[in-house]
């Protein structure tokens, strides 16, 4: 590995400006140059040419290219900690010193089915530490969100983690389990009523791949992205859904591998933070977040 030049030509130590750091964690978080661009509002050419000279000046490489793909090298997995760290210590300071909390917005999304559970506590303890800020909050599905954000259209994002999308800080995970109302009963020769969230839901996908497995049939009955729509066709007592443990109305019950349901894989919930969004709320947003999981 080569390990990470502090020194340039004349011994001094190089320049990490801020332009240089967001646009080396934007490329990360979104996995690619282009998406990197759009979310800063810059070229994909000023991208590169930032990322090219943040290399120059470390004297080594961070990110490994190819046609396919875009992976941190070991010295760029090392610095990717350093480069997260100092943008939030520069975002401190400018609070410290009070420039951090003039009037303005946060635009946070996050699952409509967290929003319910926990966004009432979440605003007041937020509002208690930035009384200046305004959170503007959207609620929609972790897809739609992810899209959002790498347009500018958001700040922050809580979201399910996708398979296909490796990006973004690990704030821990969700038992996910089969559920339905407590009179449901299974049908053993009849295809399995099922009741989901729509495409590029993470829960459906667990849901249809476990079934496919087991080699289970199975009827999809109803389809809504709001969670109030999935509790309402659940408590007909016909189907059954896939959903956070924690979230589960007390008149539903799990299904479980005695009642012929496989186990599902937890849901890891992450954070994505728009790099041009350089404002300590942000962090304070996600330090709350990160807290309610752990209650």
């Amino acid at each position: 590995m080569d390990s990470i030049d502090f020194t340039d030509s004349s011994s001094r130590t190089p320049s990490l400006d801020n332009e240089l750091l967001s646009a080396f964690v934007a490329v990360v978080d979104n996995n690619g140059f282009t998406a990197a661009a759009n979310q800063l509002h810059k070229t994909q050419s000023t991208i590169s040419l930032r990322i090219r000279t943040l290399e120059e000046r470390l004297g080594t490489r961070l990110l490994q290219r190819t046609s396919r793909q875009l992976t941190l090298t070991q010295d760029g997995e090392t610095f990717l900690v350093y480069a997260r760290r100092l943008l939030q210590l520069q975002r401190e300071a400018l609070s410290v010193l009070g420039h951090g909390d003039h009037d303005g917005v946060i635009r946070f999304g996050l699952p409509e089915n967290y929003a319910e559970a926990w966004l009432p506590a979440l605003l007041g303890r937020f509002a208690e530490r930035h009384p200046r800020i305004r959170p503007h909050i959207h609620c929609r599905m972790s897809s739609e969100l992810i899209e959002s954000l790498e347009a500018g259209e958001l700040d922050l994002v809580l979201t399910i983690q996708h398979k296909s999308q490796r990006h973004g800080v690990s704030m821990g995970h969700e038992e996910v389990v089969w559920a339905a109302h407590q009179d449901y009963r299974v049908a053993p020769n009849a295809p399995l009523a099922l009741a989901l969230f729509p495409d590029h839901c993470p829960y459906r996908e667990r849901a249809l791949e476990a079934l496919a497995r087991l080699g289970r049939q199975w009827s999809l009955e109803y389809t809504t992205q709001s969670p109030t729509g999935l509790r309402v066709a659940v408590n007909l007592g016909k189907a059954v859904t896939v959903i956070d443990r924690r979230a589960m109305p007390e008149n539903w019950r799990i299904l479980d591998e005695a009642d012929g349901f496989p186990a599902l894989p937890p849901a890891e919930l992450t954070v994505r933070q728009s790099p041009s969004f350089q404002h300590p709320a942000g962090d304070t947003l996600v330090d709350l977040l990160r807290e309610q999981l752990l209650s």
